[in-house]
């Protein structure tokens, strides 16, 4: 027996049922044990309750067994909850799909879950999610599957033996053969040995990756199966078009009187060790197998086997694998949408139940992941080395969960730019570009990759100067002169600025252009290399009250505090306001350009008032009041080591 996912439920198997919380874009756990119930098709009958266990911190499950009968559908889980004992209860209802128990064969391929740490496991949802989205979430509009099934319908047919263990050490690698009775079996899944726990269920459900974490059921959970068996047994009586009905009341004879009703006795579900292999003829009942070729333990006793006959529909193949789950793929078979009558593996490929003419033509939209999660897991791998050879370099680790949390900007950062990297170099290819369609639309996405990646290699830069020492950015550059801080230059709020707001060309105050700039652009005028230009404002901030001084000229004046660069250039440099005097030769704005004009007195004090900063990171500077004055480095401070 083995565990399905939402997208290949089977009847008559368990399927492990995931769901992720999230609070504040991270992975966190809620308070308490969220309760499961699992939904008939209408979205409201309760069939069965179910406990969940954890997998990862926001990584939960829940593992139900499909009754046998239960009609083929989509279903939904309904996932109760609570963050906290303050907070509102919360519901979440998810859908699965229930699919026939003779499509077993389209679904035993790769396990459904990934072994890794807390901490690895938020690095890959921040990646995907934060950086590279858009590769990970890439629509295909329908496109033409190819056929890659041959017509012979007497190889259609394959019998799968599931092999009842007695013991949980043995061993055996995918495509070994085993020999009983003179049958020979081929192992179709690989089975690790694992003697840790007798209580974990069938390797051959699992991913080899994964199969110790994965592969064991919660203790929790065990009154889920208890109820799942009784629901499965007990509806066993009622006709099938009943089988919506809760389990509860399954128990009740309609035959019976009122007071009279049915015992139903439930068995829990117990895990144990199976041996999948592909055979042609039954063996004994109980016996040996014994290793004809391959790798695996010399000799395997089973107690018992089961068998299912698998008849492989026609098969058709797309271009590319990593099938995201949600949005749902939809199917087309000659221009029209079928619902039905075929499975998916989520890899590339999709099954159909009948046998299908080679004239007819089948189309799928759906929509896939350019990575993998094992490939994921290596850039942020290699984004850990990354981090380890940055100096100094006299500690490294080896594993994502024990380096520093300070150093997770920086791997999620190298690991995209790997992603990024990936991206550009397979857009060189045909089959990559075709993604995007048009030969003009992949150039241009091309060229989008390229521009984020030069982005993400210059934060990168600087990124890795100070990570290391955990240092904030030098002070020492900015505390001596003061001026250099963000919010040193600073000016009274009614300096008028000439500014593009809207495409409209406006005169405002910087206390006005202030109240825009939260949820606008702005351009302001500046001097770009000796020229009027309007340049685009970094951002404008308010710095409080402090005490202004007068500088003034024969036609033009402004208040500004002490700290404040304005520019002199005769001298072809800034100065702040408390170190000009008189005569000292400043740049005006006039309507025919820029003029010198001498300051008629030194700076005189005018008195405590709000102030405004500025920042023009293309230009550096701006006019306020027809003056030009220099602007502050708010970016420059919160980023860079120096000015």
């Amino acid at each position: 027996m083995s565990v399905q996912t939402r997208a290949t439920a089977l009847q008559n198997e368990i399927v492990r049922l995931y769901f992720y919380f999230i609070r504040d874009g991270m992975l966190a756990n809620p308070s308490g044990q969220p309760v499961v119930e699992i939904l008939d098709t209408d979205g409201a009958t309760v069939l069965d309750t179910v406990y969940p266990g954890i997998e990862n911190t926001g990584v939960w499950y829940a593992d139900w067994f499909v009754p046998a009968n239960l009609p083929l559908a989509n279903y939904y889980d309904r996932w109760t909850y609570q963050w906290d004992s303050t907070s509102s209860v919360q519901e979440t209802t998810m859908l699965f799909t229930v699919h026939s128990l003779d499509s077993y064969i389209n679904f035993i391929s790769r396990g459904i879950t990934v072994k890794t740490s807390n901490r690895a496991n938020q690095l890959l949802h921040d990646l995907a999610n934060d950086f590279i989205y858009e590769a990970m979430h890439i629509p295909i509009y329908f496109e033409q599957a190819q056929r890659m099934m041959q017509e012979n319908q007497a190889k259609r047919t394959k019998t799968y033996y599931y092999f009842t263990l007695d013991s949980s050490d043995y061993g055996a690698e995918e495509s070994s053969v085993y020999t009983s009775g003179g049958k020979n079996f081929t192992v179709f899944q690989t089975l690790l040995p694992d003697a840790s726990s007798s209580s974990e269920s069938s390797s051959s459900s699992i991913d080899s990756s994964s199969s110790s974490s994965s592969s064991s059921i919660d203790s929790n959970s065990s009154s889920s199966y208890s109820s799942a068996s009784s629901f499965s047994s007990s509806s066993s009586s009622l006709d099938s078009s009943s089988s919506s009905s809760s389990s509860s009341s399954s128990s009740i004879d309609s035959s019976s009187s009122a007071g009279d009703f049915t015992t139903t006795t439930t068995t829990p579900y117990v895990a144990k060790t199976i041996l999948t292999c592909v055979g042609s003829s039954d063996p004994d009942p109980s016996g040996t197998l014994t290793k004809f070729s391959g790798e695996g333990s010399a000799t395997i006793t089973y107690t018992g086997f089961t068998k299912k006959v698998a008849r492989l529909s026609t098969m058709y193949n797309f271009a590319y694998r990593h099938w995201n789950q949600d949005p749902q793929p939809i199917v087309r078979v000659n221009n029209r949408i079928t619902d039905d009558g075929w499975h998916l593996d989520y890899d590339g490929k999709i099954y159909f139940d009948s046998l299908m003419a080679p004239e007819d033509s089948v189309n799928v939209a759906y929509n896939f992941s350019y990575f993998s999660k094992e490939e994921l897991l290596s850039f942020l791998q290699f984004g850990l080395q990354m981090m380890n050879g940055l100096p100094p370099a006299s500690t490294s680790y080896r594993a994502l969960e024990t380096c520093p949390t300070e150093w997770n900007p920086g791997i999620l950062l190298y690991a995209a730019i790997l992603a990024l990297k990936r991206l550009i170099f397979g857009l060189s290819w045909q089959e990559k570009r075709i993604i995007f369609g048009r030969p003009e639309d992949a150039q241009h996405a091309q060229q989008i990759f390229q521009d984020l990646y030069k982005g993400y290699m210059e934060t990168w830069t600087e990124f890795g100067k100070n990570v290391k020492t955990l240092k904030l950015p030098s002070m020492a550059m900015y505390v001596t002169p003061e001026y250099s801080l963000p919010g040193g230059r600073c000016m009274s709020s009614d300096t008028y600025i000439r500014c593009i707001l809207d495409r409209a060309e406006r005169y405002l105050t910087i206390k006005e252009a202030y109240g825009f700039s939260l949820n606008k652009e702005i351009m302001v005028e500046s001097v770009n290399d000796g020229k009027l230009s309007f340049e685009k404002v970094g951002k404008i901030w308010m710095s409080g009250n402090k005490d202004t001084y007068i500088v003034k000229t024969e036609t033009e004046s402004i208040r500004l505090t002490s700290e404040h660069l304005v520019y002199l250039p005769e001298q072809e440099k800034f100065i702040n306001v408390g170190s000009m005097k008189k005569d000292d030769v400043i740049l005006t704005r006039k309507s025919n350009g820029l003029e010198k004009e001498k300051l008629i007195s030194a700076p005189i004090l005018y008195g405590n008032e709000e102030v405004y900063d500025i920042e023009v990171p293309s230009t550096e500077n701006f006019i306020g009041n027809k003056i030009v004055s220099h602007n502050s480095r708010w970016f420059r401070y919160m980023f860079k080591t120096g000015a």
